[in-house]
């Protein structure tokens, strides 16, 4: 008894350090215990790719063949230890040949996808941050040999610190390791989704390929401006909408849009009439052993939609603190009409309502661009003309969480170009 009254007074008299030594206990139980259940996930995970790897195959076969593109300064420079304890032994065991491709500067993953060909590999994945993604999907689409794009699915092992269309193709109610296994598996069971990309081009005649979308304004400025409060800790994400109450009021954008809006009537899409691709035979000592029937390959031809040349754009004077526009990858699968959804905020917002939106989507995490309440239209194809100059509140737009210089853009979508390695069980419903 004499022990116990001994304790409590030591703590009484010692409380601080008592508190201290209770909270450091209890993080260290709960770190342990995430670890712990992290590793029996990737367990779980290894293990029902090792019955993929098991799978036998004939002779004359061979076993897939998967290119990584592994940004290693992605995550904080954290991205290849997550890759090497989460998705690299997935990818091994699932019986895949790997070909890991360490990237060193910005834009190597386009040169790469320059060079590669359809008999190199049977798939491509990424494994970095929404800028590496947004590389490799604009390699993709300026290939000049379309049939690649067609045959070799786009695999996304999300290493970054936004990952946006990571979360939004595999849900964005996953924690890292959980979504980061998902995604390998993925790219292990090897079903494939097509998914819609945004052409986004500029006046220079450059053409980025998003699939999210782009954003510009006082939210934009306001988050991109949060990294310099890095002192404050976790009040830099509330005090960085507060300092840009307290800059030039109100930060509008202005410009001119131009649009067709998106209906029924135009969304038909022009295809090409299939291409049929007779496949030769010859004779082999394989012929002797295995029957193979001889099948006609299907390849369906795309064509651009020019439809729209002929239909008359409305245009509107802009004035606004925010300008959004996002993909119909946020839309619902079952949507019947399809476009380009533009955000456009109010142009002189209170100062308090400023901040109050901005604390609200800190709380809320959406992945979507902007808010509901902005006006919204839905577009086959948008030009943008901003003024830019001395004066101007705009400098740069995030395309899928990258900074790209402002300038006068065309910005249409291409439904279903891009074929992806999804879980189709899991996605989540956009």
């Amino acid at each position: 008894m004499a022990f116990v009254v001994k304790i409590f007074q030591t703590l009484r008299n010692h409380w601080k350090k008592s508190v201290f030594i209770s909270g450091l206990a209890i993080y260290g139980v709960k770190y342990g215990r995430d670890r712990y259940e992290e590793d029996l996930l990737r367990r779980k995970y290894c293990a029902e790719a090792r019955l993929y790897g098991e799978e036998k195959i004939g002779l004359d076969q061979k076993p897939r063949r998967i290119t990584v593109f592994l940004n290693p300064a992605a995550c904080l420079g954290r991205s290849k230890k997550l890759f090497e304890k989460n998705a690299g032994p997935v990818l091994y065991l699932a019986g895949i040949e790997v070909n890991l491709v360490m990237t060193e500067y910005e834009g190597q993953v386009k040169k790469f996808m320059n060079v590669l060909e359809t008999k190199d590999v049977n798939g491509i994945v990424v494994a970095g941050g929404d800028g590496t993604v947004i590389e490799a999907v604009t390699g993709f689409m300026r290939k000049e040999d379309k049939s690649f794009r067609r045959n070799i699915p786009l695999g996304i092992i999300p290493l970054g610190q936004t990952n946006r269309f990571a979360k939004l193709f595999f849900g964005g109610d996953k924690d890292e390791v959980k979504c980061i296994l998902d995604a390998a598996m993925a790219v292990v069971k090897g079903d494939v989704e097509k998914v819609d990309v945004l052409s986004i081009q500029g006046e220079d005649g450059r053409t980025i390929y998003s699939l999210t979308g782009m954003e510009t304004g006082a939210f934009r400025d306001a988050e991109q401006r949060k990294k310099s409060y890095w002192y404050l800790g976790p009040l830099k994400s509330r005090w960085t909408y507060v300092r840009t109450s307290m800059m030039d009021w109100p930060p509008v954008i202005t410009g001119t849009i131009k649009y067709i809006l998106a209906t029924e009537e135009n969304q038909t899409k022009k295809n090409a009439p299939p291409k049929v691709e007779e496949k030769k035979s010859s004779w082999s000592l394989m012929n002797l052993f295995y029957s193979r029937n001889s099948k006609a390959k299907v390849v369906e031809e795309e064509e651009e939609d020019d439809s729209d040349e002929n239909e008359e754009m409305t245009t509107e004077d802009l004035s606004t603190v925010e300008f959004t526009l996002m993909s119909s990858n946020f839309m619902a699968p079952d949507q019947k009409v399809k476009g380009v959804l533009v955000g456009i905020g109010p142009s002189s917002p209170e100062k308090m309502d400023f901040i109050k939106e901005g604390w609200r989507r800190i709380r809320d995490k959406s992945l979507k661009y902007g808010t509901d309440s902005n006006k919204q239209l839905l577009v086959k194809k948008i030009k943008f003309i901003p003024n830019i100059g001395e004066g101007s509140n705009l400098e740069w737009y995030n395309i899928d969480g990258e900074q790209f210089e402002a300038m006068p853009v065309e910005v249409k979508l291409l439904r279903n170009r891009l074929k992806m390695y999804s879980l189709k069980n899991n996605v989540t419903k956009r």
